[in-house]
């Protein structure tokens, strides 16, 4: 016999998907609209959307069946990428200009240029960079009254922690 303890432990009981529900996940699986689906099931299109967007074990379900629908294909696109990798290198390495850019795009060498971008230098002004990014992720916000008055004086709270943090960060690099 289970007790009360053990109870609270097992995975809510969700009312399951209707008929309907179940018609519609089978549609949208196939690719049909909201106004397919709804037609199809004698629901309203709205109906429909709500189940796709709110309804959360519908939502679910939804996703789970994708996921199965995707993962066959998936697997054997996995399994033919060492065969691409040495199609495109015998490519590369006979001169094919349209498979070398296309393995500099792959590997992010081509295009926006992110790859070779060259960052900040100036170790204090990473100590900066990095003390801010604590400083957000802790909510202190820079400004004291930015929000509510358009008071664009600085937060004193947010300067003494910045400059806490700064002194963290510097014994952390001076200690390693």
């Amino acid at each position: 016999m289970a007790t009360k303890a053990d109870k609270s432990r097992l995975a809510p009981r969700f009312k399951p998907l209707s008929p309907a529900q179940e018609t519609a996940l089978t549609l949208y699986l196939a690719g049909q609209s909201d106004t397919d689906v709804a037609q199809a099931v004698g629901v309203t299109r709205q109906t429909c959307w709500e189940w796709r967007r709110q309804h959360l074990v519908f939502m679910a379900e939804l996703e789970r069946r994708r996921a199965e629908v995707w993962r066959q294909p998936q697997e054997r696109l996995r399994s033919l990428l060492s065969k691409a990798v040495e199609n495109l290198g015998q490519a590369v390495e006979s001169g094919d200009l349209k498979a070398s850019i296309e393995l500099l795009k792959a590997v992010g060498m081509y295009g926006d240029g992110t790859m070779n971008a060259i960052f900040e230098q100036d170790p204090e002004v990473i100590v900066r960079q990095q003390a801010e990014a604590e400083l957000k992720r802790e909510a202190i916000s820079e400004n004291a009254y930015a929000d509510q008055l358009m008071d664009l004086s600085r937060n004193p709270a947010y300067r003494q922690r910045l400059a806490e943090v700064e002194a963290e960060i510097r014994i952390r690099y001076l200690n390693a």
